[in-house]
């Protein structure tokens, strides 16, 4: 299936929103010459798919989306710190990111690590600027807490880095969980916790979140196979030539298009669960196996 018209300008309207509001942080705004790298990374493009997950759930819980704003700002921050620490020499080592050389590249080993870690703390700043009761604005950072440290983000990414040589289903999944699933996850729960959704419901929504992100590090592990550094606007099979196991080495290329299509088709149905209406993101996560980039 192609993105429908609905889906694009859902995107683009998001983008058109994040984007802005990344331009008025206030640490673009203090004239210091370090933030230049953090900018260089932070406004080098991408999907914008984890804010756009924070406003989108918010509006299937009947807000307008204003209010999760700045946890849309702080869960891109996030993902752009990862993302340049991902790329340094000590870690993926990639040289390109986002069609663009990495931050590394252009300026240096040193101010790169600097840029990821100011990004990190700017992030849970924008946060705590949330225009709600203090209860909510606690539990938001309760969870952005947990998915940004050890026991997720740098958890997982700690053990991709020291993976073993032959990781099973269950160490790889674990790793997934960690590195991938748990910033889409938390992108949900932020933008429903704006809305004032229910414990039971934020339940269920971290569920899907934690699948919506497993789907979409599937659809990227085949992407990493039959994909193109400029489809991906990085370097790609760089997993297989690690010896890094991923569910396409297991089950092939079309077994894992397979299991990406029913894992889509598995979420859009309890998407159907939840208060609200969730079409637009249905239509994303049905989207996802089709994806080239």
């Amino acid at each position: 299936m192609s993105m429908s018209n609905r889906l694009k300008i859902a995107l683009s309207e998001s983008t058109s929103r994040v984007e802005d509001a990344l331009f008025k942080l206030s640490m673009f705004t203090s004239g210091s010459p370090q933030i230049s790298n953090c900018a260089y990374s932070l406004y080098a493009g991408g999907k914008r798919l984890r804010p756009f997950f924070v406003l989108q759930s918010n509006i299937s819980m009947g807000g307008n989306g204003k209010v999760a704003l700045p946890a849309a700002c702080s869960v891109e921050m996030v993902h752009t710190y990862s993302l340049i620490h991902d790329d340094l020499p000590g870690m993926d080592d990639d040289d390109t990111r986002r069609g663009k050389p990495a931050l590394h590249k252009i300026c240096g080993t040193k101010k790169a690590v600097y840029a990821g870690d100011r990004l990190l703390i700017e992030a849970f700043r924008a946060l705590l600027k949330t225009n709600l009761p203090d209860k909510q604005v606690k539990e938001m950072l309760h969870k952005f807490c947990s998915a940004t440290g050890s026991a997720f983000l740098v958890g997982g990414q700690f053990m991709d880095m020291y993976h073993p040589t032959h990781a099973d289903k269950v160490w790889t999944q674990r790793m997934i969980r960690g590195k991938t699933s748990a910033m889409i996850r938390v992108s949900m729960e932020l933008g429903t916790i704006a809305a004032g959704v229910s414990l039971s419901e934020l339940e269920m929504i971290s569920s899907i979140g934690d699948d919506v992100g497993w789907l979409f590090q599937l659809t990227d592990d085949i992407l990493d196979v039959i994909g193109t550094t400029e489809e991906m606007g990085k370097a790609v099979a760089k997993d297989a030539e690690m010896g890094k196991w991923n569910p396409v080495s297991q089950l092939g290329v079309q077994g894992a298009i397979e299991l990406a299509y029913e894992n889509a088709s598995s979420i859009s149905n309890r998407l159907d669960d939840l208060n609200g209406d969730w079409s637009v993101i249905r239509e994303l996560v049905e989207y996802l196996p089709e994806r080239r980039k």
